[in-house]
């Protein structure tokens, strides 16, 4: 019966630690991009990753991610609201999906884009190491402006 327990509470602090640590991943890339910081968003991606973001064609690979948001990033300035809806690991595999709200305002002419939906980040373990291995989002019509804290 002890033995038992102890299984029961190791396996319950693992789980209590990969949602810490998977919670921690997910807000990596916005903090990354609203600093501004192209090489800090690169070191979260696989070589091969995948991002796949809505009304853009997909992007293979490290150069063409770095190549997209290199002509973006630094543009405006940007604040993400994150809502985590799942997070789950299997192995060297682990998921998460969120609500996102983004405000972007544009640094020349004052413009703000909002835009708001749906992410799926999909993560490897490398030399462990939690990395991006595909970058997903979509608009969808429950995830809407205004954002929960009042980000508008």
């Amino acid at each position: 019966m002890l033995t038992l327990s102890m299984s029961l509470l190791t396996s319950a602090q693992a789980v209590a630690d990969f949602e810490t640590e998977i919670a921690a991943e997910g807000g990596k890339w916005a903090r990354y991009y609203e600093q501004e910081d192209l090489e800090g968003l690169m070191t979260l991606y696989v070589d091969d990753a995948i991002v796949a973001l809505h009304g853009q064609p997909a992007l293979f690979g490290i150069a063409a991610i770095r190549d997209y948001f290199s002509s973006r990033i630094g543009k405006a300035d940007s604040v993400f609201e994150l809502e985590y809806e799942l997070r789950e690991t299997h192995g060297e595999i682990a998921y998460i999906i969120s609500k996102y709200w983004l405000k972007a305002t544009d640094k020349e002419t004052g413009d703000t884009y909002l835009d708001a939906g749906r992410s799926l980040l999909v993560y490897k373990k490398q030399s462990g190491r939690w990395k991006i291995a595909a970058d997903i989002d979509q608009s969808t019509p429950d995830v809407s402006w205004p954002a929960p804290s009042g980000l508008n």
